[in-house]
C-alpha cells in the first residue's frame, strides 16, 4: 500500500533525535567530570600518574556511554517491558488475535510482529522495537475482552501505523534517559538504605566514604534532571505520533468510525499504571494507545506522613504548578479530540 510519513511527524522525530543527542553529550560531560574527579583521587593515592587523570576520565565516560547505547540497542525491548508482566503467546492460545495481527500486517505491508499478552484487566496496547522486523506488539487480556473483532483490528492497525512511521524506534531511544535515570536513582536509593541499616560506629570518615558522599550529592540531582528532560522529550513526540497513527490506522482499515469506537471503549474503561513506580512506568505509558497514567481528581488529597494525613491546603496551593507540569508531561492528546477527528473524517468519507 502507498504510505507517506507525515512531514510534521518526521520533523518532530528529527528534532527529538537532535535533542536526544544534546542530552547524551551533556550526560557524557557530567560523566567526564565525575570520572575525572575519581581518577584524580586515585592518582593522588599513587595508583597511576596524575597526568593521566583526565585521559582516564574521558575514556571511562566514552566507554560508559557506548556501553549504555549498546545495551539499549540489544536489550531495549526488555528495558522498556521489564516494568510490566509481559508474557509471550502462541497462535493456539489466542488464535483470533494472531489472525487479526497477521492479516492487518499484510494489509500494511509489514512483517508480522511478535505478539505478547499482559494478564491484566486494564486495556493496554503498545508496540516496541527498533526495527520493523523486530517489533513486539503487546496487548492485555482486558483489551481483548473489551473490544469486538473489528475494534481490535483497528487498534492493531493503529499500533502497526507506529511501526510503519518508524516513530517506535525514536520513542525507544527517547525512553533511554528516563530508564537510565530511574536505574541510577534505584542504585543510589539502595545504597542509601544500606547505609541507614548499618549500626552507628564511632569511627572517622574514610576517604572512600568521602568520595562516595561527594559523588552521591551529584547523583540524585543529575538523575532527576535527565529523567525530567527525557519525560519532556517523550511527551513532545508522543502526543503528535498518536494523531499520526490514528490517520495511519484509517489508511490501513478504511474505517475511521471503528477506531473511534475502539478509543471510546478504551477511554471509558478503568485503567491503571503497570508499575507502582511512576518514574519507571511513565516511559511505558508513552507507548500506549490511550493514556494510562493515574489521573488526579479535583478532590484528591496529598497524602503525607505514615498515617496518610490529608493536607488540603498544600494540595490547593500547589495545584496550578501540578496542572502546568501535567500539561507539559502529557504523553497523549485528549482522547475526546481524537475521537472527534476520526468522526469528522468518517463524515467526510461518506
Amino acid at each position: 500500500m502507498n504510505w507517506r510519513v507525515e512531514w510534521k511527524l518526521r520533523a518532530r522525530m528529527v528534532l527529538a533525535t537532535v535533542a536526544l543527542a544534546l542530552v547524551a553529550a551533556a550526560f557524557a560531560g557530567v560523566l567526564f567530570g565525575v570520572f575525572s574527579y575519581l581518577a584524580a583521587f586515585l592518582a593522588s593515592g599513587g595508583y597511576f600518574p596524575p597526568s593521566l587523570a583526565e585521559a582516564v576520565g574521558a575514556a571511562a565516560a566514552v566507554v560508559f556511554v557506548a556501553g549504555i547505547v549498546a545495551v539499549e540497542w540489544v536489550f531495549g525491548d526488555t528495558l522498556v517491558l521489564r516494568h510490566v508482566a509481559v508474557r509471550g503467546t502462541t497462535p493456539e492460545r489466542f488464535p483470533d488475535l494472531h489472525r487479526i495481527v497477521s492479516r492487518t500486517a499484510q494489509q500494511a505491508d509489514l512483517p508480522v510482529p511478535t505478539v505478547s499478552v499482559i494478564e491484566t484487566a486494564a486495556p493496554h496496547a503498545f508496540t516496541v522495537g527498533y526495527t520493523q522486523a523486530g517489533a513486539t506488539m503487546v496487548v492485555s487480556t482486558g483489551l481483548l475482552d473489551a473490544l469486538d473483532e473489528n475494534e481490535l483490528a483497528a487498534v492493531v492497525a493503529h499500533e502497526l501505523a507506529h511501526v510503519k512511521n518508524r516513530d517506535v524506534a525514536v520513542m525507544m531511544a527517547l525512553s533511554l534517559p528516563t530508564v537510565i535515570a530511574h536505574t541510577i536513582m534505584g542504585w543510589a536509593e539502595r545504597d542509601e538504605e544500606a547505609e541507614r541499616s548499618k549500626e552507628p560506629i564511632a569511627a572517622p570518615i574514610t576517604s572512600n566514604e568521602s568520595v562516595s558522599g561527594i559523588v552521591g550529592v551529584f547523583v540524585f540531582p543529575v538523575a532527576w534532571l535527565f529523567w525530567a528532560v527525557g519525560r519532556v522529550l517523550l511527551s513532545l513526540l508522543s502526543r503528535y505520533r498518536e494523531v499520526a497513527a490514528d490517520r495511519g490506522a484509517v489508511a490501513i482499515t478504511g474505517s475511521p468510525a471503528t477506531l473511534a469506537s475502539a478509543l471510546s471503549t478504551l477511554d471509558g474503561t478503568s485503567v491503571s499504571l503497570p508499575s507502582e513506580d511512576v518514574r519507571s512506568s511513565a516511559s511505558v505509558a508513552a507507548f500506549s494507545i490511550v493514556p494510562f497514567e493515574a489521573a488526579e481528581t479535583d478532590d484528591g488529597p496529598v497524602m503525607l506522613g505514615p498515617e496518610g494525613d490529608r493536607t488540603p491546603y498544600l494540595y490547593n496551593a500547589t495545584k496550578p504548578i501540578r496542572a502546568f507540569v501535567a500539561r507539559v508531561l502529557r504523553t497523549h492528546p485528549d482522547t475526546d479530540e481524537r475521537i472527534e477527528r476520526l468522526r469528522a473524517l468518517q463524515r467526510a468519507i461518506r
